[in-house]
């Protein structure tokens, strides 16, 4: 069945690393807007079982997927599932983590009895099956990848995890107030088009003084953007499949993308650390002491608080280890393949990062196991719960809160540690591998000084909030189309308002002559030019510190190229989300009306926040260089956007998801030991200082 229609309307940002920004749109059809407002009922308020609007026939209530095997394709691969649940159901007495075994067989079962429901029908089905019984982070998760993989999904826009989920981004006050204007019948709150609205402070951690050394950095480590970000990455390639017939995860190079990730991610923490007078990130010693405690202020849906850890804290306790030994044991493993290796290739690269990881595509998981997993279970720390007496999750224990802990830096840092032994032991690049004969970069035109500063963003939160069941009588119009956040049939909706970093706008122009006509690509990176102390820090022990910012193809004339980029069109950042409530009432206008319901990836899961481009600096100026590379174009095996649709689908999976077949990083890809082999001519530093705007004068 046809599912959209393609109407050529705007631009967009496909996200993958290399991207473009120019493809068109596509407007859902009536068939889709159906789908798409199951997707919307289904994932609200989703710890309440009987507050659907919509009239689900008796067929829903009872189906139970065992009894309908001839529903499913490969039913064989769902029996052991069937069997599971059967004896031993996972519900919402459980704290759910995949990165448990046990939890990890009820997922897999899950997602795979999602993407082998036969038709539209049987998933419907299915999942509200699952919606009425299973654990609800399970759910979630499980929901979430099969609309991800699922043919008859592809362009489904889902709502903002910060927003299905509350619990894992706001603090409890936050939600504790969000109940109280709802048991209070919002009492004094005036309605806006009809609608109950209230609007909440929420906090960062650090709200009561920095209890840990680095809640100055509360900002970025908690904003929910870049925490979407990370736990979007995790569901697109989970640890524990290969992918399908159609998306086969490793063709996207998953292990050295895993790496490259979590080393853009310290980078880019680093150069915060600078803004904040902060030095180098530790790196995590499970013998010692932690000097890094985290105080999260999270807490379940049950009630139950996240575990918080103190400064100064030792992991290296008898509950440890044999995770430490199992550490130990696997690591040494991994640091004998890199000594024994002869091979200069990223695709070793990509055995490493697949073996570091332990996932399905790791060249002996047993052997290697999953360093990234025991290092969770070494710092989740949290107290023995339910009848299994499994560890109360921590937030390293999940993928949308483990980057709110200033720690998951300093483990990662020390995982990151054996990627760069490996590359220690590769030729080191030379002038003529950087070099671009007959290019030339002449100048730089860009801004001497850019402007961050804090702003205030409104997520809806309305979740959060338990609601009565269904009020027949009620005659408002958002409600009666199925969005149940409501009081006495009369519609709300509630945001937390926190402050979140921006910057102004900047664009750069590169001045570049070349001497034919020939296919280019840019790179730009953002790194450190002092450390904490005011001190240089020479390319040599910096080159790992660089955070990439843009990456594109250009087709070079013969003679003089201006390239011009702006920031706004950068290829791999997105925009804020759309709120749960905007994307329903698009919905029914188009639902119900000749609005169009545009399928552009404007709201796509797959890129990381515009917002966080930038550090913060200094009200007084804090300096940083931008580096700009013009270098030859690599074609990659599969073409770009081939076997997808780019306009619906970030692509995963399709080995074609990038613009060139350069190692990701390049050239910090490898250690700097002679700074001046940089010194060729379609290289470029710019230094440029990032002033901060204070909140409060709205002056430099």
């Amino acid at each position: 069945m046809k599912s959209f229609t393609a109407v050529a309307v705007l631009t967009l940002a496909l996200l993958a690393l290399g991207s473009t920004k120019n493809i068109q749109s596509k407007v859902a059809d009536k068939d889709f807007l159906v789908k798409q407002k199951f997707v919307f009922e289904i994932l609200q308020h989703i710890y309440q079982d009987d507050v659907f609007v919509t009239k689900y026939d008796t067929s829903f209530y009872e189906y139970k997927p065992w009894e309908h095997t001839s529903d499913f394709q490969h039913p064989e691969k769902l029996q052991h599932f069937f069997e599971l649940w059967q004896h031993h159901p996972f519900n919402d007495e459980q704290v759910f983590t995949v990165l448990y075994d046990r939890h990890e067989e009820y997922a897999v079962g899950l997602v795979r009895l999602f993407y082998f429901a036969k038709n539209w029908e049987t998933f419907q089905h299915v999942v509200f099956w699952a919606r009425q019984h299973v654990n609800k982070q399970m759910f979630v998760y499980a929901f979430t990848i099969a609309t991800l993989v699922r043919d008859d999904m592809q362009g489904i826009v889902l709502p903002a995890q910060y927003e299905i989920h509350p619990w894992t981004f706001f603090d409890t006050q936050t939600l504790e107030m969000a109940e109280h204007y709802k048991m209070h019948g919002f009492h004094y709150v005036k309605k806006l088009d009809n609608i109950y609205n209230v609007v909440l402070k929420s906090n960062y951690s650090n709200v009561h003084g920095d209890i840990n050394y680095d809640h100055s950095l509360s900002y970025l480590l908690e904003d929910v953007g870049l925490n979407s970000f990370y736990y979007y990455y995790n569901l697109d390639y989970p640890f524990w499949t290969k992918g399908n017939e159609k998306i086969v995860l490793n063709k996207d190079r998953r292990g050295e993308l895993y790496l490259y990730i979590h080393w853009q991610l310290l980078a880019r923490y680093y150069l915060e650390r600078l803004s904040n007078d902060l030095g180098e990130v530790p790196t995590f010693n499970m013998y010692e002491e932690v000097d890094t405690g985290y105080f999260n202020g999270l807490r379940y849906y049950n009630g139950m608080a996240f575990p918080n850890r103190d400064n100064h804290y030792s992991f290296y306790k008898d509950h440890n280890i044999e995770y430490i030994q199992e550490v130990e044991m696997y690591t040494q493993r991994i640091m004998d393949f890199i000594h024994e290796n002869d091979k200069y290739t990223m695709d070793v690269v990509n055995q490493l990062g697949n073996m570091i990881q332990g996932n399905a595509d790791s060249i002996n998981e047993k052997f290697y196991g999953s360093l990234d997993k025991y290092y969770r279970y070494i710092v989740n720390e949290g107290r023995p719960f339910g009848k299994y007496q499994e560890t109360l999750p921590t937030t390293f224990m999940h993928y949308d809160t483990s980057i709110r802990d200033p720690l998951f830096f300093e483990v990662y840092k020390g995982i990151l540690d054996h990627y760069w032994h490996l590359v220690e032991t590769f030729p080191e690049y030379t002038k003529q591998d950087y070099g671009f004969e007959g290019v030339k970069i002449d100048a730089v035109h860009m801004p001497e000084s850019l402007t961050t500063y804090f702003e205030y963003f409104d997520s809806d939160i309305s979740n959060a909030v338990n609601v009565e069941g269904v009020v027949e009588s009620s005659t408002d119009v958002t409600y009666k189309f199925g969005r149940n956040s409501h009081y006495n049939g009369e519609s709300y909706v509630i945001k937390a308002r926190q402050y979140r970093l921006n910057h102004k706008p900047f664009e750069f122009t590169l001045d570049v002559t070349s001497d034919k006509a020939q296919q280019a690509i840019v790179k730009v990176f953002i790194g450190p030019k002092y450390d904490e102390n005011g001190r240089l820090i020479h390319l040599q022990n910096n080159y790992m510190n660089f955070f990439e910012l843009e990456h594109f193809k250009v087709d070079l004339v013969a003679g003089v190229n201006n390239i011009k980029r702006s920031s706004g069109d950068f290829s791999f950042w997105v925009n804020d989300r759309t709120t749960y409530l905007e994307l329903y009432q698009k919905l029914m206008d188009a639902t119900n009306s000749d609005y169009k319901f545009k399928l552009d990836q404007s709201e796509t899961h797959c890129g990381v926040p515009n917002r966080v481009m930038l550090p913060k600096g200094k009200k007084g100026g804090q300096t940083y260089q931008f580096f700009y590379m013009v270098y030859p174009y690599h074609e990659p095996t599969v073409a770009q956007y081939t076997g997808y649709d780019p306009i619906i689908s970030c692509g995963i999976g399709h080995g074609s998801r990038y613009v060139d077949n350069l190692p990701f990083g390049f050239p910090f890809n490898r250690p700097i030991k002679h700074d001046y082999y940089f010194d060729v001519d379609n290289f470029r530093f710019f230094d440029v200082k990032i002033y901060h705007r204070d909140e409060h004068t709205n002056v430099v």
